[in-house]
């Protein structure tokens, strides 16, 4: 894929406290890229220098199609911004909001309209669209706000956790309708979020921060099955941090599998605590061997419901917990 921005020896510092620490990465035209991490971890910091709201250190390179854009203003990058707290104008109605930034741009009534209805029709939301914010939902508003940047066709499109502050039913549905609406438009996407079930869900690649520094950058799937440091394994989803002769392994709950039989590499167990997920449940074992160190102190490990009836499982039976070596990631 053609790279379309490009971040180089990205740093920032605010006085003695290091934001960004030498970040590099890119991101190719079409591209859905989440930053990822906890918070604090400089995520933010680096979605505002690429917007050019804030000054990187000397020697850091802000690339647009290879032109470097690294001193130039917010308004000559052509970037559309969608921020958490949605920055709706409350004495301007969804229209009026939306047409804001086109009337700066000394565009016709016309082709104002003409805009701000595709950017309505985009979101779905023609008919609330002479509502004021305070008359709309949050997630109302939240869509409103990312109409208001899609309507100057910005070349990047930029969101800074924009579904954070919405109730979860709302939130799932936004981030399906982000994600469609981004690959129907085609339009280079960054988004911030310290929430992985976001990012394992919209991205085409993330990018997984922890101070201030990249810990990795991958597709999802590679994210997720292949942590390269015990920081991303713990961060991105459940895992379970196994410590056996010297060596540190992480292995997901769902691929730990539970038999009555021993195996060459099965460890024994005891049903600690149970809770029930709907199609599976999530068992709490106690290793009995003590050899292998939990981090947690409990093994997390994941049944469909139909094992746990066939196998009669409870609180304190004995079950064998069996740990694939394709499934085991190791650290040294």
């Amino acid at each position: 894929m053609e790279q379309l921005l490009g971040i180089q020896n990205v740093t920032k510092t605010f006085g003695k406290f290091v934001a960004l620490d030498h970040v590099n990465f890119s991101v190719s035209k079409k591209e859905f890229v989440c930053l990822l991490g906890p918070s604090g971890c400089g995520k933010t910091t680096l979605l505002r220098i690429i917007a050019g709201l804030e000054e990187p250190n000397f020697g850091s390179k802000i690339l647009l199609e290879g032109k470097d854009i690294t001193s130039s203003p917010p308004s000559k990058r052509n970037f559309g911004i969608v921020f958490q707290s949605y920055a709706l104008f409350p004495n301007l109605t969804a229209y009026q909001n939306i047409a804001y930034g086109l009337k700066n741009k000394k565009l016709s009534k016309k082709v104002i309209d003409e805009k701000v209805r595709e950017a309505l029709s985009l979101v779905h939301l023609e008919h609330i669209k002479d509502r004021y914010p305070a008359q709309l939902s949050g997630g109302q508003q939240q869509r409103i706000a990312l109409a208001r940047a899609l309507a100057l066709s910005p070349t990047f499109l930029l969101l800074d956790e924009p579904l954070s502050a919405l109730d979860a039913k709302v939130r799932l549905k936004l981030r399906i309708e982000i994600r469609k609406l981004q690959e129907k438009l085609g339009i280079t996407t960054i988004m911030v979020t310290h929430d992985q079930d976001e990012a394992l869900t919209m991205a085409d690649k993330i990018v997984v921060m922890n101070n201030a520094r990249l810990e990795q950058i991958g597709t999802p799937q590679e994210i997720y099955e292949n942590p390269k440091t015990p920081f991303v394994a713990d961060f991105i989803g459940t895992v379970n941090m196994l410590a056996h002769e010297g060596t540190t392994a992480a292995i997901r709950p769902e691929h730990i599998q539970i038999s009555e039989t021993v195996s060459t590499n099965s460890i024994q167990t005891i049903v600690k605590a149970m809770e029930f997920r709907g199609a599976f449940y999530r068992l709490f074992l106690d290793i009995t061997d003590p050899n292998y160190l939990v981090a947690d102190g409990l093994l997390a490990v994941d049944v469909p419901a139909s094992v746990i009836k066939k196998l009669n499982i409870d609180k304190e039976s004995v079950l064998n917990a069996e740990l694939p070596q394709n499934h085991l990631v190791t650290y040294a």
